[in-house]
Protein backbone atom coordinates (compact mmCIF):
# COMPACT_ATOMS: atom_id res chain seq x y z
CA UNK A 1 0.00 0.00 0.00
CA UNK A 2 1.04 3.36 -0.25
CA UNK A 3 2.71 3.24 3.46
CA UNK A 4 4.93 0.38 2.79
CA UNK A 5 5.42 0.64 -1.24
CA UNK A 6 8.79 2.77 -0.84
CA UNK A 7 10.06 -0.31 1.36
CA UNK A 8 10.08 -2.27 -1.91
CA UNK A 9 10.94 0.20 -4.71
CA UNK A 10 12.62 3.67 -5.48
CA UNK A 11 10.54 6.06 -7.75
CA UNK A 12 11.85 9.26 -9.20
CA UNK A 13 10.68 12.34 -6.69
CA UNK A 14 8.97 13.96 -9.89
CA UNK A 15 5.90 10.89 -10.18
CA UNK A 16 5.73 10.65 -6.53
CA UNK A 17 4.70 14.69 -6.41
CA UNK A 18 2.64 14.07 -9.71
CA UNK A 19 0.66 11.43 -7.95
CA UNK A 20 0.36 13.11 -4.65
CA UNK A 21 -0.62 16.14 -6.43
CA UNK A 22 -3.62 14.38 -8.15
CA UNK A 23 -1.68 15.48 -11.73
CA UNK A 24 -1.88 11.30 -12.03
CA UNK A 25 -4.37 9.00 -11.22
CA UNK A 26 -4.01 6.16 -8.81
CA UNK A 27 -4.53 3.72 -11.66
CA UNK A 28 -1.41 5.55 -13.48
CA UNK A 29 0.54 5.41 -10.63
CA UNK A 30 0.19 1.39 -9.54
CA UNK A 31 0.99 0.69 -13.40
CA UNK A 32 4.09 2.56 -12.86
CA UNK A 33 4.61 0.59 -9.58
CA UNK A 34 3.71 -3.13 -10.79
CA UNK A 35 6.60 -2.33 -13.42
CA UNK A 36 8.92 -0.72 -11.02
CA UNK A 37 8.23 -4.10 -8.80
CA UNK A 38 8.81 -6.39 -11.23
CA UNK A 39 11.60 -4.93 -13.06
CA UNK A 40 13.73 -5.22 -9.54
CA UNK A 41 12.03 -8.48 -7.84
CA UNK A 42 10.52 -10.35 -10.95
CA UNK A 43 7.18 -12.58 -10.56
CA UNK A 44 3.83 -11.95 -11.16
CA UNK A 45 1.82 -8.79 -11.28
CA UNK A 46 -1.77 -9.32 -10.93
CA UNK A 47 -4.50 -7.03 -9.91
CA UNK A 48 -6.47 -7.54 -6.92
CA UNK A 49 -10.00 -8.26 -9.45
CA UNK A 50 -8.03 -11.24 -11.07
CA UNK A 51 -9.47 -14.77 -9.99
CA UNK A 52 -6.86 -17.12 -10.68
CA UNK A 53 -8.59 -21.68 -10.17
CA UNK A 54 -5.42 -23.55 -10.47
CA UNK A 55 -1.46 -23.67 -10.90
CA UNK A 56 0.54 -21.41 -12.90
CA UNK A 57 1.31 -23.49 -15.93
CA UNK A 58 4.62 -24.44 -17.09
CA UNK A 59 4.56 -22.65 -19.95
CA UNK A 60 3.84 -19.52 -18.43
CA UNK A 61 6.60 -20.18 -15.47
CA UNK A 62 9.46 -20.37 -18.24
CA UNK A 63 8.50 -17.25 -19.88
CA UNK A 64 11.15 -14.42 -19.70
CA UNK A 65 8.12 -11.61 -20.26
CA UNK A 66 4.47 -12.30 -20.94
CA UNK A 67 1.56 -10.06 -21.25
CA UNK A 68 -2.06 -11.37 -22.80
CA UNK A 69 -2.36 -9.07 -26.19
CA UNK A 70 -5.74 -6.91 -25.85
CA UNK A 71 -8.49 -8.80 -27.50
CA UNK A 72 -11.47 -7.92 -29.47
CA UNK A 73 -14.32 -8.02 -26.56
CA UNK A 74 -13.94 -5.52 -24.21
CA UNK A 75 -13.30 -1.43 -24.63
CA UNK A 76 -9.64 -1.04 -24.76
CA UNK A 77 -9.22 -3.16 -27.53
CA UNK A 78 -7.18 -0.65 -29.52
CA UNK A 79 -4.76 -0.59 -26.50
CA UNK A 80 -2.39 -2.99 -27.84
CA UNK A 81 -2.01 -5.09 -24.17
CA UNK A 82 -3.49 -5.39 -21.28
CA UNK A 83 -1.80 -4.92 -17.93
CA UNK A 84 -3.86 -6.33 -14.90
CA UNK A 85 -1.64 -9.88 -15.58
CA UNK A 86 2.06 -9.35 -15.89
CA UNK A 87 4.61 -12.12 -15.88
CA UNK A 88 8.38 -11.23 -15.88
CA UNK A 89 11.45 -12.09 -14.95
CA UNK A 90 14.02 -9.79 -12.73
CA UNK A 91 15.18 -7.30 -15.28
CA UNK A 92 13.94 -8.85 -18.34
CA UNK A 93 14.54 -6.62 -21.26
CA UNK A 94 11.38 -6.31 -22.79
CA UNK A 95 10.40 -4.39 -19.17
CA UNK A 96 13.39 -2.28 -18.90
CA UNK A 97 12.32 -1.23 -22.37
CA UNK A 98 8.57 -0.64 -21.40
CA UNK A 99 9.51 0.99 -18.18
CA UNK A 100 12.33 3.72 -19.73
CA UNK A 101 9.37 4.54 -21.93
CA UNK A 102 6.52 5.32 -19.12
CA UNK A 103 9.70 6.89 -16.84
CA UNK A 104 10.25 9.27 -19.98
CA UNK A 105 6.51 10.10 -20.26
CA UNK A 106 5.83 11.03 -16.99
CA UNK A 107 9.37 13.21 -16.95
CA UNK A 108 7.78 15.02 -19.18
CA UNK A 109 3.88 14.72 -18.65
CA UNK A 110 1.65 15.90 -16.33
CA UNK A 111 -1.40 14.01 -17.47
CA UNK A 112 -2.43 11.16 -19.53
CA UNK A 113 -3.13 11.28 -23.74
CA UNK A 114 -5.28 8.43 -23.08
CA UNK A 115 -6.20 5.99 -20.15
CA UNK A 116 -4.34 3.63 -21.50
CA UNK A 117 -1.41 5.67 -21.84
CA UNK A 118 1.23 2.63 -20.50
CA UNK A 119 -0.03 -0.07 -22.78
CA UNK A 120 -0.11 1.92 -25.50
CA UNK A 121 3.66 3.28 -24.85
CA UNK A 122 4.55 -0.90 -24.42
CA UNK A 123 2.94 -0.76 -28.38
CA UNK A 124 4.96 2.26 -28.83
CA UNK A 125 8.56 0.03 -27.45
CA UNK A 126 7.76 -2.95 -29.20
CA UNK A 127 7.23 -0.85 -32.71
CA UNK A 128 10.27 0.98 -32.85
CA UNK A 129 13.25 -0.81 -30.73
CA UNK A 130 14.94 -3.29 -32.38
CA UNK A 131 16.44 -5.29 -29.45
CA UNK A 132 12.24 -5.05 -27.62
CA UNK A 133 10.49 -6.18 -31.37
CA UNK A 134 13.16 -9.54 -30.60
CA UNK A 135 12.14 -10.13 -27.54
CA UNK A 136 8.34 -9.55 -28.22
CA UNK A 137 8.38 -11.94 -31.28
CA UNK A 138 9.79 -14.46 -28.97
CA UNK A 139 6.79 -14.09 -26.43
CA UNK A 140 3.54 -16.31 -26.63
CA UNK A 141 0.75 -14.77 -27.89
CA UNK A 142 -1.99 -15.06 -26.52
CA UNK A 143 -5.01 -12.47 -26.33
CA UNK A 144 -7.28 -11.57 -23.22
CA UNK A 145 -10.85 -12.61 -24.46
CA UNK A 146 -10.79 -16.10 -22.89
CA UNK A 147 -9.75 -14.32 -19.36
CA UNK A 148 -13.00 -12.35 -19.22
CA UNK A 149 -15.62 -15.08 -20.05
CA UNK A 150 -16.87 -15.89 -16.40
CA UNK A 151 -17.26 -12.29 -15.00
CA UNK A 152 -17.90 -10.25 -17.76
CA UNK A 153 -20.48 -12.89 -19.74
CA UNK A 154 -21.56 -14.54 -16.98
CA UNK A 155 -21.64 -12.57 -14.05
CA UNK A 156 -25.19 -12.76 -13.40
CA UNK A 157 -26.57 -16.24 -14.54
CA UNK A 158 -26.99 -18.98 -12.93
CA UNK A 159 -23.76 -20.57 -11.61
CA UNK A 160 -23.00 -23.69 -13.31
CA UNK A 161 -20.62 -26.61 -12.28
CA UNK A 162 -19.81 -27.43 -15.54
CA UNK A 163 -19.75 -24.65 -17.47
CA UNK A 164 -17.52 -22.81 -14.75
CA UNK A 165 -14.71 -25.86 -14.74
CA UNK A 166 -14.71 -25.72 -18.47
CA UNK A 167 -14.33 -21.39 -18.42
CA UNK A 168 -11.61 -21.46 -15.62
CA UNK A 169 -9.56 -24.17 -17.78
CA UNK A 170 -9.50 -22.31 -20.91
CA UNK A 171 -7.38 -19.29 -19.07
CA UNK A 172 -4.80 -18.85 -16.38
CA UNK A 173 -6.62 -16.29 -14.74
CA UNK A 174 -10.24 -14.49 -14.79
CA UNK A 175 -11.05 -10.62 -14.36
CA UNK A 176 -13.72 -9.64 -12.33
CA UNK A 177 -14.07 -6.03 -10.71
CA UNK A 178 -15.69 -4.75 -8.08
CA UNK A 179 -17.57 -1.60 -9.65
CA UNK A 180 -20.28 -3.38 -11.21
CA UNK A 181 -24.06 -3.79 -10.43
CA UNK A 182 -23.55 -7.49 -9.86
CA UNK A 183 -20.08 -7.13 -7.48
CA UNK A 184 -22.02 -4.78 -5.60
CA UNK A 185 -25.19 -6.89 -5.40
CA UNK A 186 -24.84 -10.30 -6.52
CA UNK A 187 -28.07 -12.11 -7.34
CA UNK A 188 -28.16 -15.05 -5.77
CA UNK A 189 -27.09 -18.15 -6.59
CA UNK A 190 -25.46 -16.25 -9.80
CA UNK A 191 -21.62 -16.60 -10.92
CA UNK A 192 -21.21 -13.28 -9.47
CA UNK A 193 -22.50 -14.90 -6.08
CA UNK A 194 -20.76 -17.80 -6.02
CA UNK A 195 -17.90 -16.04 -6.34
CA UNK A 196 -17.94 -13.23 -3.93
CA UNK A 197 -18.94 -15.62 -1.46
CA UNK A 198 -16.18 -18.61 -2.45
CA UNK A 199 -17.36 -20.77 -4.75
Amino acid sequence: DENSLFDWIDLPDHIVRKWKDGKMRPAHFADICRIELLYRYGGFWMDATDYVAAPMPQWLLGQEFFVFLSGQKQRGAYSFIQNCFIRSRRGAYLLKAWRAAVLAYWREEDSTIDYFVHQLLFKMVVENNAAAAECFSKMIKLDQDPTHVLWFENADEPFDEALFQQIVSDAVFQKTDYKSEPAKNPKPGSFADRLISGI
